[in-house]
């Protein structure tokens, strides 16, 4: 297909970084990213350390969590810019449509739209504008949108109203039922993420914050009695040293689970809301983070209902 996305993974992330307005080269980017959650990484350990709370991890979480932001804000921009040039679509096609039927021409179509507030779809239709105004034929200028736009939707309309001017048939007409479709294709998106609102507060609420706070609860009570174990003197020794041991192992083995259930959580949610494993890039960090600090705050509020805080 002449469309055909043949962008590599550094051209696709220098696009987006055009898009949010990043004018640096991409790879100075994601250095400067790795840089920065190094440095947030290492505060977070050092405060922790100043703070006697014994979490390594709270490091290693700020790390990934500064560097998802840094690294993900230009794809956030970019799809976000995409996802408003596909919304406003319909309306401009069916503009066109009604223009070319009141017998414009293409150009003047395109002037119409461009006139009208379309957002970033306004300016990719100036853009087009310019190149016909430089010399450009129809064709050409049109191409250069399908390509600067990284949205196959787009590439799609280009190439079929691209195929229906060589091919004579009635533009307008074609044109409406594109604006049509489109549309169908945005309220089913739209419904898409509406029916699995539900399901995703769910998972939220009992992976990232019951499944935490039970944790954290549990954690307390292997606490509250291995202290009142040694004060009765019922442990002592190397008895005591087994018991110590194997509550460390438990307490790495429910943070490791929380980390596993916040990835799980955030893949399911990429996959299931958006149809886009990538999403789910952007909800992990932020999900384990929840559930750390609330298995963390639950265990600080319990200890000091029982009077055993961390």
């Amino acid at each position: 297909m002449r469309t055909q996305n043949t962008r590599t993974p550094i051209e696709l992330y220098q696009y987006y970084m055009r898009q949010a307005e990043l004018d640096i080269p991409p790879m100075v980017w994601i250095v400067s990213s790795f840089i920065a959650a190094l440095a947030a990484g290492l505060l977070l350990f050092f405060v922790s350390v100043l703070l006697k709370l014994n979490e390594p991890l709270l490091g290693v979480l700020g790390f990934f969590i500064v560097l998802d932001i840094m690294l993900g804000y230009p794809y956030l921009k970019g799809r976000g810019r995409i996802e408003s040039i596909e919304a406003n679509l319909p309306d401009a096609l069916k503009q066109m449509a009604d223009t070319l039927k009141a017998g414009s021409t293409y150009e003047y179509a395109l002037r119409e739209v461009a006139a009208s507030q379309y957002g970033p779809l306004t300016d990719e239709m100036k853009k087009v504008l310019r190149k016909l105004e430089e010399g450009e034929n129809f064709e050409n200028a049109m191409m250069s949108m399908s390509t600067a736009i990284e949205s196959r939707l787009v590439k799609r309309i280009i190439t079929i109203i691209l195929d229906s001017i060589r091919a004579g048939a009635a533009l307008a007409d074609i044109l409406d039922e594109i604006a049509l479709d489109v549309r169908e294709l945005n309220r089913i998106g739209q419904e898409r993420k509406a029916k699995t609102m539900m399901q995703a507060i769910f998972m939220v609420a009992a992976g990232i914050i019951v499944a935490p706070f039970i944790f954290g609860l549990i954690s307390t009570v292997i606490d509250l009695l291995i202290n009142t174990s040694t004060k009765t003197g019922a442990l002592e020794g190397t008895q005591l040293a087994v018991i110590l041991n194997s509550k460390e192992l438990i307490i790495f083995s429910v943070k490791s689970y929380l980390l596993v259930l916040g990835i799980s959580t955030a893949v399911m949610m990429g996959i299931m809301r958006d149809g886009k494993l990538s999403k789910s890039l952007l909800y992990m960090p932020f999900l384990v983070l929840l559930a750390y600090i609330v298995y963390f705050l639950s265990r600080f509020v319990t200890g000091l209902l029982v009077g055993s805080p961390i």
